[in-house]
């Protein structure tokens, strides 16, 4: 399975260094789309079948609409996006405002689907809104996406015991869980014994990170491409 990072940074991010949540599987999917993240898969001039959207804070998935945009003016096939309820509303207001945009939204409390090889299903997630984190398969390799969450969170923990690998945000140093995110310590101890790869990093203390972490764990950048 290739896994490749589009966008790394936090909400709070600062220049381009690390735009916001993305992730790339195979080529062919999408997981969350921020603001930046778009752009680099223009930069990767390839055509993704899907997107499945952990849940609708802007940071997650603001960047789908400039890349609908793209699709459309190139003649590329509807790109189908698999949502928790509310995607299409917002979809819809884009439209009625005047863009040339269009999409196959599916919209569902758990999303699930299968995309060639890959099969795909949501687990509730833990977060300051509903949110889902997404276990993906290619019938050898199984990875949990966490999405934006706090831990201890018992519908992700119950999930991880199989998984070969954890991409897991980590927004803070010390704790984070109030606003719905996990901190770096939290992830050292609660995940100790599992491969984990981070992302959801603020620019401002990434260092920081980085530094706690000592290559206990990996810290994802932007265009960080992974074989699992």
């Amino acid at each position: 399975m290739k896994i490749t990072f589009l966008g790394t940074g936090a909400g709070a991010s600062i220049g381009t260094k690390r735009v916001k949540s993305g992730i790339l599987i195979n080529d062919s999917v999408l997981f969350d789309l921020g603001p930046g993240a778009d752009l680099r898969i223009e930069d990767l001039r390839i055509h993704p079948n899907a997107l499945f959207i952990t849940h609708l804070h802007i940071d997650h998935f603001s960047g789908v609409f400039e890349y609908l945009v793209q699709r459309k003016i190139r003649q590329i096939p509807e790109l189908e996006i698999y949502s928790p309820n509310g995607f299409s509303n917002v979809l819809n207001a884009y439209v009625n405002a005047g863009n040339n945009i269009s999409a196959k939204v599916y919209e569902k409390e758990l999303p699930e689907g299968k995309i060639n090889e890959l099969e795909i299903h949501a687990v509730r997630a833990c977060h300051s809104i509903y949110a889902v984190s997404y276990i993906i398969s290619d019938g050898n390799t199984r990875v949990l996406y966490t999405g934006d969450t706090k831990e201890p969170c018992d519908t992700i923990l119950d999930n991880v015991k199989d998984v070969d690998l954890i991409i897991h945000e980590s927004t803070c140093i010390d704790n984070c869980g109030n606003w719905g995110h996990t901190s770096i310590k939290q992830i050292l101890n609660i995940f100790k014994d599992k491969k984990v790869v981070v992302t959801h990093i603020p620019v401002d203390i990434e260092e920081k990170i980085i530094s706690l972490v000592n290559n206990k764990i990996l810290v994802a950048f932007d265009g960080l491409t992974l074989n699992v």
